[in-house]
Formats: C-alpha cells, structure tokens, sequence
C-alpha cells in the first residue's frame, strides 16, 4: 500500500520556499505540497517552486478553500511582522503548523527555536555583518605607536554618544588612558555610552560632559578645567537633505563648534588634536560637505597659529551600521515588509565599517606630526544598489521577487559619486597601508580671517543693527552663498 503523503501549505519567500522544497523531495514520512502563500511585498513572477495560492492576505480564504492538514512557514527573521501575521491567523484557524527557519537564516546563525504569534523584533543590522555585506577585510593597526599616544592621557571625544565617537570611546579604553572624557549634547546616547563604557572598564576614570560645543565661552572653560592632552573631535552634523534645509545649523555646529574647540584646545595646552570629516568635503554639493570644508581648512590654519598642538583631520566615506546610516534604514524597511529604497541607480559611495574607521583615526592620529589631512583607503566605490541587492540575499530574499527596491530619487545636496580627494592633489603614503596623507597648501590665513568675518557677520547681523538672536537677519540664500564663496569649489547637486 502507497505511503499516505500529507497535504501541506508552505509559506513563505519565493527564495526560501525553493530551498524548502528541495528538502521535502525526501522527506519522510512524504508531504504533497499544495501550494504556497507569499508575503505581500511579492511580485507578480515571484517563482517559488510551486503553484502560488495568494499572498498573506488571503490566508485565511486558502485555509478555507485548500484545507491542508499542516502548514510550514519558513519566513526570514528579518520579517517578525509578516512572521506574527501569520501565525496569528494560523492560531485562528486551528491548524497545525510548524515553522522552519529559512537555510539563509541557519547558516548565519540567526534561529528561533519557538516561532509564536508574538515573535520579539530583532534588530537587522545587529545580526548581519556589515564587513561582509562590502566584503572587506580591515588591515591590522600598529597597536604599540597608538598606545604610545594614548596610554596614560586624557583623552577627550566630542559627539560622543555618536556612532563614531562612542566607537572611538569602546577602542580608547583598550589603551589605558589616564582618564576619558565623554563630551555630547543628547542626553540618552551620552548616558548610555557612559553606562556601557562603566560595566566594560569598571576600573577607568572618565567623565560625562553634557555640553554643547558651540558655545564658544562654556568651551574654553571646559578645555580649561579639564586639561585633556588628546581630543578626539567626531561631533558633526552629517545629514546631507537635513542640512539643505538648516544651513545656519550646518555652520554653527560644523564651523563655529569646530573653530571654538581647536581654538580652546590650543589655549588649554592640548597636545594632539584629531578632527573626523568627511569626502563629502571634496567638490562638495551640499551645505553640509562645504560646512567640513571649512572646518578642514581651519584646522589647518590653527595648527599653524599654535604649533604646540598638533593638529590634524582624518577623512573618511560613509560608515555602515552608523545611526541612520543606509544599513539601519534598510533594516527598519525590511522589517516593514519593504520596500527597500535607493536613491539612484548609479549611485556610488565609498564604505567602511565602524570599528575599522574608529581604529584608522587612533592610527592616523598617532602618526601626525602637525597639519595633515589624513585620507583612510576605503577601497573601489560601491553602487549603493548593488549594495541594497547583497543585503536583501543576505536575508533570504530575492530582489525585486521577495522583497521590492524602490528608487526614490536624488535628494536635494546629493551627487552620484563622492570624492576623496581632488584629482590635481598629491597622494602621500604613511607607515600604515591603509592610511595616506593628502598634500596640500594650507590655507591663507588673510582668506581663514575674511571667512570666518564674513560668517561671523551673518549670525550676528551687523554692528549698527544686531540680530536679536543668531542667524535672524540671514536668509537662508544669503548664507548659502557666504558658503560658496568661502568654497569656491562647491558644485551642483545632483538634485537641487
């Protein structure tokens, strides 16, 4: 007598249910797969081996109609919504079912022993490795010359409750410095930054400074009562659209929170100073790569005015995994269901990981001997869509079949390739392969001075007839062109 083969529904992505079904071929005892359920996000043509009943919408009409005996579910945990809706309605209707974690979540190590109508949202990101999603490989640091520079100092980090800064902060402490200070205006990031950094290193002395650095008199007063001999400077704002919109906020926390710190630093005797910008300063479209421009520049100037500090800047692309960053957004997206948005086809940037960017600046700032520009070798640029394609696999998904991308269009600062470097400038290499030093002119310190008066003159309206509050009498044309003739090399965006 032929083996009774159990009339089963699978549910699921069109990738997974493939490698599903591969395995049910031998299954034992036998299953009849009578069809499948795909999420809503599915295409049209999305093929997953076998006749396609509806989408997670018509559940409850397939259970009805097909009346399976049993149900598997093989969603990727990255769809925890997807993942309760349909438990929930297979609750509902009394069925037996089973879920089996796709075969791309079991070879990254991402299961769950007990699937239930409540399956707790696991962060996306945190689970997937950005090194590989760009599949890079970060070289080791020269250790003993960033100890030489760090181990018995104060060192002082502003942004710190930033992806960056909290980095730098986690990679400091493994270098014993005398003290750590923690400098950030957002309460919670600076508040957790510290509290992990106290069960970490329970033995360190640091400090949480809430504080913001664009007040020039309350900086000076810091830098003077903490007497820190590094500071670590990652505070920045970094959102290019957002920054389109506020340009007085680019200049005031980019370039005049900037001036105030090196200028403070330098009165209270600091011995290392280590800015962290951006290629986003190089040719820039935007308000906010003109604003690291400029704070570039002026980095340079003072290390010239007071060369008892060593000042230097660190340039580097885009980091994955930061706050906001393309990686959290298309975590949350993915979350959601989809789609999953890029702006451009051809859009290219430069990318690194956080914890490989933290370690180059230690580095790079350990090398400085006054006035660099360091430039960190981020590899061949990326296009961010090719990107998007690697993480949605990386989840089980199929593009464009599983999971849809969706192209946006350009946003107002944009371009469709960033920059290092200019092309006519000189490239220098240092004692560490993945760290080069840009040769450059510094800047005249007639045009610094005619700049940061001009600047200066905006926020506070003119002598006869001051501005009630900073920036009031600015218009935000006005300021932009201020921004243009202090960086006569900012072109279009790609998007106005």
């Amino acid at each position: 007598m032929a083996e009774r083969h159990t009339p089963t529904l699978l549910i699921g992505t069109a990738r997974s249910l493939r490698q599903l079904i591969h395995t049910l071929a031998v299954a034992d005892p036998p299953v009849a797969v009578i069809g499948a359920v795909l999420p809503e996000s599915a295409t049209d043509d999305a093929d997953p081996g076998c006749p396609v009943l509806g989408r997670l919408s018509d559940l409850a009409a397939v259970l009805n109609t097909d009346t399976p005996e049993q149900v598997l579910l093989s969603l990727p945990l990255a769809m925890p919504k997807a993942i309760a809706k349909a438990t929930a309605l297979l609750d509902r209707a009394a069925v037996t079912w089973r879920f089996l974690p796709t075969l791309d979540d079991q070879l990254a190590g991402r299961t769950s022993s007990r699937v239930t109508g409540a399956l707790p949202t696991r962060s996306t990101s945190g689970s997937l490795d950005p090194a590989l999603l760009i599949d890079r490989t970060p070289k080791p640091l020269d250790e003993p010359i960033i100890a030489a520079s760090l181990e018995g100092q104060r060192v002082l980090i502003t942004g710190a409750g930033g992806s960056i800064g909290a980095e730098l902060a986690r990679t400091v402490c493994r270098f014993h410095p005398a003290e750590l200070i923690l400098v950030e205006r957002a309460e919670s990031p600076l508040f957790e930054i510290d509290r992990e950094l106290a069960r970490a290193f329970p033995q360190l002395p640091r400090r949480a400074e809430l504080h913001d650095i664009t007040r020039r008199g309350a900086t000076a007063d810091l830098l003077r009562r903490l007497k820190p001999d590094v500071v670590f400077h990652a505070a920045a704002h970094k959102h290019v659209p957002m920054m389109e919109v506020h340009p007085t906020e680019a200049i005031e926390n980019n370039v005049f929170g900037t001036r105030h710190l090196a200028d403070a630093s330098a009165a209270a005797g600091v011995s290392r100073f280590v800015m962290i910008s951006t290629d986003k300063a190089v040719n820039p479209s935007s308000v906010m790569g003109a604003s690291k421009r400029l704070a570039e520049l002026y980095i340079q100037h003072v290390g010239r005015l007071f060369p008892d500090t060593v000042f230097s800047t660190v340039r580097f692309g885009n980091v994955l995994g930061s706050v906001s960053s393309v990686l959290t957004i298309w975590a949350d997206q993915l979350a959601r269901g989809g789609p999953i948005t890029v702006t451009h086809p051809d859009m290219q940037r430069y990318f690194m990981t956080i914890p490989e960017a933290a370690g180059l600046v230690l580095q790079a700032g350990a090398l400085s001997g006054g006035g660099e520009v360091f430039l960190l070798d981020m590899g061949q640029p990326l296009r961010v869509l090719d990107l998007a394609h690697r993480f949605i696999r990386l989840h089980g998904f199929e593009p464009d079949q599983d999971m849809p991308v969706q192209i946006t269009g350009v946003r107002p600062g944009e371009k469709l390739f960033e920059e290092l470097a200019y092309h006519s400038e000189g490239m220098l290499p240092t004692a560490h392969d993945s760290i080069r030093i840009w040769q450059t002119d510094p800047p005249s310190p007639a045009v610094i001075r005619q700049t940061h008066a001009r600047l200066d003159r905006l926020r506070n309206g003119a002598p006869k007839a001051p501005a009630s509050r900073p920036w009031s009498t600015a218009s935000r044309d006005a300021v932009v062109t201020a921004l243009r003739a202090a960086v006569p090399e900012m072109i279009a965006a790609a998007a106005g």
